[in-house]
């Protein structure tokens, strides 16, 4: 097993790209993103627009070496700042 850290972001749909572009920056090209979730929390409850996804949100999830969560952490948190959202790390192991 590989001691590993999980990244989990959500964020409005509409800044996805904007993401993935920053993940892909550090090299991390493995992901998974999950469409239009809902929820509640500061902002109240969030739910998609059944005619686009402009008021949806998205959940995405990877998991990368410690040393490139390091690297990233700043810029990651500088996006979430800039663009809004939620970032939860967790440690985890990947098994082999």
């Amino acid at each position: 097993m590989i001691n590993m850290k999980k990244v989990e972001i959500i964020i409005e749909s509409v800044y996805i790209n904007r993401l993935l572009k920053l993940l892909k920056g550090h090299e991390i090209t493995g992901y998974t993103i999950i469409k239009d979730i809902a929820g509640c929390g500061g902002h109240g409850l969030k739910t998609a627009d059944d005619v686009t996804d402009v008021f949806s949100n998205n959940y995405l999830f990877t998991v990368c070496e410690e040393e490139k969560f390091l690297y990233m952490q700043e810029d990651i948190r500088g996006f979430i700042k800039k663009y809004g959202g939620k970032c939860i790390i967790s440690d985890v192991m990947l098994l082999k």
